[in-house]
């Protein structure tokens, strides 16, 4: 039998794995939607950004244009981790108040 901490602890490590694997799926399939249409995708956005911020000369290196993509991907999944380790809190607290 689990205490009430571990299910609190397990509820909400897997709320932050589900929310990580959701927001990574969710940037990934927005990208996969949108790649065909002109300006959609992760790499023309990224590529526009950085022209924008830095100069157009920026925005031909392959390198930066890849590391933004990284970057802005990863930023999705924390914050989808972030998230899902709220609710899997809340649903752990839920869980133990209903085992005691």
């Amino acid at each position: 039998m689990l205490k009430v901490n571990q299910i609190v602890k397990v509820s909400l490590i897997s709320g932050a794995i589900f929310g990580a694997i959701v927001g990574l799926t969710v940037s990934l399939m927005l990208d996969l939607m949108t790649g065909g249409a002109v300006g959609g995708g992760w790499y023309e956005s990224v590529r526009h950004d950085i022209g924008q911020m830095f100069g157009a000369q920026w925005a031909e290196r392959q390198w930066l244009i890849y590391s933004g993509i990284v970057i802005v991907i990863t930023m999705i999944s924390v914050t989808g981790a972030l998230i899902g380790a709220f609710f899997g809190a809340i649903v752990g607290k839920i869980l133990s108040f209903m085992t005691r």
